[in-house]
């Protein structure tokens, strides 16, 4: 069996780069977001909004997470060892994953207490809830404009939603002060509650869906296994491939494994070569274990292998 390594010295580099620019976008966004916690807090607890105090608890989940992405993407820098042989890269998957959870328990609390307040409506200050709202929305937004450029990075983008959805929620709190200040249905504060819940919910979907599946090595969603088998196949030299695997290693980062038969007296070195180049070029697959074998051997030891139909 042949190991090549698709990332070469310039590939490391740049992921060294770009996790060093995860931490300080991380780092910066945290500061931005736990600075103005305290002042929404205090906001929605004197405007006694529900909206806003739902806007407060999500930011403080935003806080939580910002620094739980803070953690995993300082444990993805560290090297390789005799029991991560891979890296530590998926701890940042993992932060992506306790992210999502972090959303789903903020959307049961709001959903818990817009019950309440629904069965018991309470007074307002609205003028207060849309000056806070407003404040809300400048932090939300500038915490998320310092993580634009690496959301490419799972735990980043779950960061990053998490920060989206917590600009909505000012968004509502300040059309419920509006709302309020002109009449009195107080009603208002509990059902936009309840609409910032079901943003919360739907944009943590995605960040649960992406972040399980990588945990439990599945084909990342940009790749079609059966066509990487078929364009293997395709290539000069090469009989047959079966035996194909392929998953996620980081959100930035695959991994294939693959049995390729090639035909006799073709240089298995070349083949090897050009399989590694189209795989890097076409599927953006770092990592490729290859085993090479001649027609007549993949013929014996065909029940070493266990064959994907692409039917499951």
């Amino acid at each position: 069996m042949v190991t090549i390594p698709m990332a070469s010295e310039h590939d490391h580099a740049g992921h060294d780069h770009a996790a060093d620019a995860s931490l300080r976008a991380l780092a910066l966004a945290l500061a931005i977001n736990t600075a103005f916690l305290v002042v929404e807090f205090v906001g929605a607890l004197y405007a006694d909004s529900l909206t806003l105090l739902a806007d407060a608890v999500h930011m403080l989940t935003d806080s939580a997470s910002l620094g739980l992405a803070l953690l995993a993407a300082w444990v993805a820098t560290r090297p390789a060892d005799a029991k991560r042989t891979y890296g530590y890269q998926r701890a940042e998957v993992l932060g992506a994953f306790l992210n999502g959870v972090f959303l789903l328990a903020t959307v049961v609390y709001i959903v818990y207490d817009a019950v309440r307040r629904f069965r018991d409506p309470r007074a307002v200050r609205p003028l207060v809830v849309v000056g806070v709202g407003l404040l809300g929305l400048g932090a939300n937004l500038a915490a998320a404009w310092v993580l634009r450029r690496n959301r490419e990075i799972l735990n980043v983008e779950g960061a990053f939603v998490h920060l989206l959805a917590d600009a909505l929620g000012s968004v509502a709190a300040v059309a419920v002060g509006v709302a309020l200040f002109y009449t009195d249905l107080l009603v208002l504060d509990p059902l936009f509650a309840v609409l910032v819940a079901g943003l919360v919910l739907y944009s943590a979907k995605d960040l649960l869906a992406d972040s399980l599946n990588i945990l439990l090595q599945g084909t990342p969603r940009e790749v079609e296994l059966t066509e990487v088998r078929r364009y293997l196949e395709t290539l000069p030299g090469v009989v047959e491939v079966h035996d194909v695997h392929v998953w996620a290693l980081s959100s930035t980062d695959y991994a294939l494994s693959a049995h390729v038969v090639v035909a006799e007296g073709t240089d298995p070195d070349s083949v090897l070569a050009h399989c590694r180049s189209e795989l890097g070029r076409t599927f953006d697959i770092d990592h490729a274990t290859l085993q090479i074998e001649s027609e007549s051997y993949s013929h014996v030891a065909d029940f070493d292998c266990y064959e994907f139909d692409g039917k499951a």
